[in-house]
């Protein structure tokens, strides 16, 4: 009886905690394969804040009536874009302060991006989604090279930028939105980011904000393709709140695990890398943010943005981008929040609201460069690169100033103000500055480029017989470029579940193409449950492109890959039914996937050394082979899959010609390290007369706040000076 009682309280005690925790944490539940809610955590209504609103009419602009004349707009130009090029300053000299911001303002808001992005952006296939089959095949794609492709591209626009207003607004947002590329290395999501960020850089804050949730190379940094409604990942939710929109103690942990679930589908496929929602991995209830309900995107931006402080954390950031260090004043905040709310939160209009500050105008060495800056905006005003006419040297030395492009050193993005000058970074700075520029020309000079670094054999000479190997392709053959294996288990004899990843790249079959398809390939055989599939193959959403599996009925979710998989036994076996549930097509590209493996099998000695020494794996996929040649009962005389290209094993090479070796590397579009640095910007350039020709000296360009009585000839000490980069 004392132990009937035991149990009793014990029961009692654990439904008392269930309930308790029922009010405080979400209990999750799985129907139909889709995720759902039982209730939102409650969120509270913030405070109201009379301090951010102010009566725009009553705003003194006074001081805009001023005249410009020249080292205001030297200075005016320094401030709103990179350098000061002699042009540039011209168009302010003699307009009143007023028609010079709204000017600005106005090209801003008309200006169209039109970066002319690498060929590979287009034409290349991602690689990431089989980045274990290329570690463990030692094969390299060279993804350093493709991110300095970008970044090339990138800083050749910044350089010749006749809006560099915008220029500035798109490193801006970029290192607000910041995402570090060597984390991840996926390319292609990297390049949408920074087309998301350029091409949003003059439009809406509100829309930047919704559409970051969707921004693949976000997701992946910040794990959102891990979380899923039953164990979100919060980190996307807390840094939206905390550094993209609020800024801390706006919000509470609730707000944050609400919108975490609510955001908790939003991914990427993982061979294109662009954003997909997976509805299956997201709650279908409504939450609750800052006390208002939401089900949508929309509705969840709609409460954010009539939220007391919404506009409060931004317009800090732009005044300590374009007027000081300093917090702004009561007065200046709420001017700026108010202006921000009544042009319905467009960027171009903030900026007008910095722009028209009095004290944008007044002060005055109130800013530090960042390094970026210095060496750019440096070359800029000289129209100079320095020894060389590309980026490379602009670029080492930013970078060895502490500023690696599109690396920031994490979320917050990179250090700003006196962070820029803390330790020996001061001396490094100027001796940089100094060494780049030390032999800047006195007369006019042109520099061309006479290195001709001809690539374009290499480049033609795959993509064209590549092109014309799938041409040659029956509608009935499997067609694929590359294969490539994962890990294979050393145990793979005695293990209960023995699987091994293959990736298949660039595959056309019966009259489609799929950019990848990853499936595994392995027996549960050891396994002692009942249920065992004997040989299988295995397959997770997101991992084909386009999609492989037509039925995912019998689907189990990996938390490991926080996606849902399937699996079958495979060619044939006990447990077929999830098999023959697939669409004929799709079983047809399963059986001709697997006969595409007797061409692994033919050069496993040469190019899949790891199958080779593997007996048992490779004795396997004999088997498997043969098996599933039988269940199709192909014409033996006829060709029924072809494999384009080997991987490269490490550095080994084959005899030439008698191989294809798998090219993913950036000489495939047309691309090597030196004409990814070009520029046509610093090709010709003007010496140091034609500035002091001009009637602005080059002392009045680099330090016009500053009168050391340096000579103008004296340009070394006056890039001394330049070092310090106040402004």
């Amino acid at each position: 009886m004392k132990t009937f009682y035991q149990l009793c309280t014990f029961l009692i005690f654990i439904l008392f905690n269930s309930l308790i925790l029922e009010k405080t944490y979400a209990k999750t539940t799985f129907k139909g394969g889709i995720i759902t809610q039982s209730k939102s955590l409650k969120t509270v209504a913030p405070k109201t804040r009379n301090d951010l609103e102010f009566d725009l009419s009553s705003f003194d602009d006074n001081h805009l009536s001023k005249m410009i004349n020249k080292l205001e707009a030297i200075r005016f130009e320094r401030r709103i874009g990179y350098g000061v090029p002699l042009k540039r300053v011209k168009l302010h000299i003699n307009k009143t302060r007023k028609e010079a911001v709204d000017n600005v303002i106005s090209d801003l808001k008309q200006y169209q991006d039109d970066v002319n992005w690498p060929l590979w952006t287009e034409k290349a296939i991602p690689t990431s989604f089989m980045e274990q089959g290329l570690r463990a095949q030692k094969t390299f794609c060279e993804d350093g090279a493709f991110l300095n492709s970008l970044k090339g591209v990138w800083l050749e626009k910044l350089s010749s930028s006749n809006t560099p207003q915008f220029e500035r607004l798109a490193i801006f947002w970029l290192n607000h939105f910041s995402v570090n590329f060597d984390m991840y290395k996926q390319k292609h999501a990297f390049f949408h980011h920074l087309k998301f960020i350029r091409q949003n850089a003059n439009k809406s804050y509100l829309g930047f904000l919704k559409g970051i949730l969707e921004d693949p190379a976000m997701i992946t940094y910040l794990n959102n393709e891990k979380s899923y409604a039953q164990n979100p990942n919060e980190n996307l939710a807390r840094e939206f709140l905390e550094l993209f929109s609020l800024g801390q103690g706006h919000y509470h942990e609730n707000d944050i695990k609400n919108l975490a679930r609510h955001i908790s589908g939003n991914s990427i496929n993982f061979v294109t890398e662009k954003f997909h929602k997976y509805h299956y991995k997201t709650s279908t209830k409504i939450y609750s943010a800052f006390g208002k309900k939401y089900k949508s995107d929309r509705e969840f931006i709609e409460i954010l943005k009539n939220h007391p402080s919404f506009g409060e954390f931004i317009a800090k950031k732009f005044y300590r981008e374009y007027v000081e260090l300093e917090e702004p004043s009561k007065e200046d905040l709420a001017y700026l929040v108010t202006y921000f709310k009544k042009s319905n939160f467009e960027i171009p209009e903030m900026l007008r609201a910095i722009l028209y500050l009095k004290k944008f105008w007044e002060k005055k060495l109130s800013l530090i460069k960042s390094p970026l800056e210095l060496f750019y905006g440096t070359a800029r005003t000289l129209n100079y690169s320095g020894l060389d006419n590309n980026h490379i040297s602009l670029i080492d030395n930013m970078e060895e100033s502490g500023q690696r492009l599109f690396n920031p050193p994490n979320i917050a993005g990179w250090p700003y103000g006196k962070e820029w000058l803390g330790g020996q970074k001061l001396e490094k700075r100027i001796n940089l500055l100094r060494e780049n520029f030390k032999n800047i020309p006195t007369t006019v000079n042109i520099l061309r480029n006479n290195t001709e670094e001809n690539i374009n054999d290499i480049k033609n000479s795959y993509n064209e017989i590549l092109e014309k190997f799938f041409l040659d392709t029956s509608k009935n053959q499997m067609a694929i470029e590359t294969i490539l294996l994962g890990y294979i288990p050393k145990d793979f004899a005695t293990r209960k579940w023995a699987d091994f990843r293959v990736y298949f790249y660039n595959v056309k079959f019966l009259g489609k193409r799929w950019k990848g398809i990853e499936v595994q390939f392995g027996t549960d055989k050891n396994n002692t449950k009942q249920y065992k599939e004997m040989n299988r193959f295995t397959f997770y959403d997101g991992f084909s492109s386009p999609q492989i599996i037509t039925n995912w009925k019998w689907n189990w979710f990996s938390d490991w890959r926080a996606t849902r998989g399937l699996s079958s036994s495979f060619p044939s076996g006990p447990k077929m039914e999830k098999f023959y549930n697939q669409s004929k097509e799709t079983q047809k590209l399963l059986y001709y996937l697997l006969l595409s493996m007797e061409h692994v099998l033919k050069k496993q000695k040469i190019f899949y050394n790891r199958l080779y020494e593997n007996k048992d794996a490779s004795l396997f996929l004999q088997e498997r082979v043969k098996e599933v040649k039988k269940i199709l009962n192909l014409d033996k005389n006829k060709v029924h899959t072809k494999l384009f290209s080997y991987p490269q094993n490490g550095y080994f090479t084959v005899e030439k010609g008698k191989h294809n070796l798998f090219n993913c590397g950036i000489t495939r579009y047309g691309l090597n390290f030196f004409n990814i640095f070009q520029s046509n910007t610093f090709e010709n350039f003007s010496g140091l007369n034609v500035i002091n020709n001009s009637g602005i000296d080059i002392a009045e360009l680099l330090i016009p706040d500053l009168n050391f009585n340096i000579e103008k000839d004296n340009y070394m000490e006056l890039l001394t000076h330049e070092g310090y980069q106040l402004k």
